[in-house]
């Protein structure tokens, strides 16, 4: 009885150790992502500061050129539906992409993010093809610090499994 005690024992934690580690992995990054250079940012939420986080984010990192326009760029990073609510200078408008008119890329029902939070999706200006998401909290200076974070990590792990 012992030893069967000692085998279930031993399956039960070698099944949650693999269980955390398969936690700790992001999904696999598109070829697409791991391939481009430039990327444009799309910020289709309230707030203009978000904006301003990310291309800080994406500058930091270095992975990526940002650029002025869609027509230059191999990605773009989409920010959309901050709780925070900012005004523009008079004069300006906020950036906005939609290509050949399409919908953001949620499914129906589904919320654009939580209260607090940003949803960043990576979409290939073409197609307008969802390439990766994540939501992202953004309710406070420190966690908007960390917009881009995400998406650096999910590179990062991807390229060490290359």
């Amino acid at each position: 009885m012992k030893k069967a005690t000692c085998l279930f024992v031993a399956v039960a934690a070698l099944s949650l150790v693999t269980q955390l580690r398969a936690g700790d992995k992001r999904p696999a990054v598109s070829a697409r992502i791991l391939a481009a250079h430039t990327i444009y940012v799309d910020n289709a939420t309230p707030d203009v500061g978000l904006q301003l986080d990310a291309v800080m984010g994406l500058n930091k990192w270095g992975r990526f050129d940002v650029v002025d326009s869609v027509q230059k760029a191999d990605l773009v990073l989409r920010l959309v539906g901050s709780s925070v609510v900012a005004t523009l200078p008079e004069g300006q408008s906020p950036a906005t992409y939609d290509p050949r008119g399409a919908k953001a890329s949620l499914r129906d029902g589904e919320d654009l993010a939580p209260a607090g939070c940003t949803r960043i999706e990576v979409i290939e200006p073409k197609t307008g093809s969802l390439l990766w998401s994540e939501v992202r909290k953004t309710g406070n200076v420190q966690e908007r610090s960390h917009l881009v974070e995400g998406l650096h990590e999910a590179v990062d792990q991807q390229e060490k499994h290359k």
